[in-house]
């Protein structure tokens, strides 16, 4: 399964159709909110002048650094003896780096067999399948969220320093969740949502249980997780859980 990977192509033409169809293409979140496909673009005004330019550099750069005895003689070890070295199998451009969310809307979505050969490279057949007809584990996931009726319990040295220089990294210990930053809001990886980091390091000063609390209601988080805070303070790191009940 990918998280974020890159798709290269060594073709004008369908580097420009593709290129075109993000630009016009937006990618639905559950939030509400849309995502265009050309934000994950290298070069979204990439010219036919700049390809060629691109193309002849690197061409260039094959000839004079692979077509050596020593890189011919390694890659037939690996490829074969009848493996002949071509300098247009080292010229690739980018297209775009994309994270999950993005590939599962391009296997649905995209109309060009070129990008889809891709996607089951990453994916492979199987789950590019179960993506493409929706019966993969991104359609069956439940976050099963407990919202304001969570309980937390929290782990026994849990009395957070009530000091304004207090600076917290919050983290789920549990795996696949993500947080986004513009949302406060954390995320599941099946969920197919944009993220920031694994960490919320934007709260600064004191916390009470109250207010850790209030938090974990605000996130809907799933009965079971265990989130882990941890403050600097004075030059010195120090940490509790709290679970959500």
């Amino acid at each position: 399964m990918a998280a974020i990977d890159k798709t290269y192509l060594n073709n004008w033409e369908q580097f420009d159709k593709a290129r075109n169809w993000a630009k016009e293409t937006r990618i639905p979140l559950k939030n509400g909110k849309t995502v265009c496909m050309s934000d994950f673009m290298y070069y979204p005004d990439l010219t036919k002048q700049d390809w060629n330019e691109m193309h002849d550099e690197r061409i260039k750069y094959a000839n004079k650094h692979y077509n050596t005895s020593e890189h011919i003689a390694e890659m037939r070890q690996w490829e074969g003896d009848d493996w002949v070295f071509n300098a247009e199998d080292y010229f690739d451009v980018v297209l775009w780096n994309t994270p999950t969310y993005a590939d599962v809307f391009l296997i649905r979505n995209c109309p060009f067999d070129f990008i889809h050969e891709r996607l089951k490279e990453q994916y492979g057949e199987e789950e590019y399948e179960q993506i493409k007809n929706g019966t993969s584990v991104f359609d069956t996931f439940q976050r099963n969220g407990l919202g304001r009726s969570a309980h937390v319990k929290f782990s026994k040295n849990a009395i957070a320093p009530r000091d304004k220089k207090c600076w917290w990294w919050i983290d789920i210990i549990d795996w696949g969740w993500w947080y986004n930053e513009d949302d406060d809001m954390w995320y599941n990886h099946y969920e197919l949502m944009p993220t920031t980091c694994n960490v919320n390091d934007k709260i600064h000063g004191a916390l009470t249980k109250k207010n850790i609390v209030n938090m974990i209601r605000r996130w809907n988080l799933p009965k079971g997780i265990k989130v882990r805070f941890t403050c600097r303070f004075n030059h010195a790191y120090w940490e509790f859980t709290a679970t959500v009940k």
